[in-house]
């Protein structure tokens, strides 16, 4: 029986998002709760940097109101966020692609940053000085998540 190539990873890609929602999801003390990085965003930027074809702002959106309904937030807000923030990875996926580790860590920083500023607009977040942490520490995170995701999209053929 021949696979249809349209469809191969699609499972592994949803186990991926399912995989960094769940890490979102582990209790931490109230002390670092705060500095937790961007899972899911970061799983959702390298998808959408890898196989924009495949991954887009629907996607995002789903995510980000599964994200809504797990975290108990205002309906909406985090899948608007991450919608628009994978619009952006969408307009400039080429771009990014071709930069070094070191200028796509920068840039993921800088979207992070945008969801972060966003959700502190939008209430979901406190305005606290600590804000950019999450950023910081996603930006550092980059480097493992996108060769992880990579052997991933290597190992099993997604294309």
């Amino acid at each position: 029986m021949v696979r249809n190539k349209a469809h191969q990873g699609g499972i592994i890609i949803i186990f991926s998002l399912i995989l960094a929602c769940i890490l979102m999801l582990i209790p931490l003390p109230d002390s670092i709760r705060l500095y937790r990085p961007e899972f899911v965003l970061l799983t959702l930027i390298y998808w959408a940097m890898a196989l924009p074809q495949r991954v887009g702002i629907g996607i995002a959106w789903i995510v980000g109101l599964l994200m809504d309904l797990i975290m108990g937030g205002t309906l909406g807000v985090i899948a608007f966020a991450y919608a628009l923030t994978i619009y952006f990875v969408l307009l400039f996926h080429l771009q990014l692609r071709q930069y070094p580790m070191w200028q796509q860590a920068i840039s993921i920083f800088s979207l992070t940053l945008l969801v972060q500023i966003f959700l502190i607009v939008t209430g979901l977040h406190p305005a606290h000085w600590s804000f950019w942490v999450p950023a910081v520490i996603s930006m550092f995170l980059w480097p493992v998540v996108y060769i992880l995701l990579r052997g991933v999209r290597r190992t099993f053929h997604i294309s």
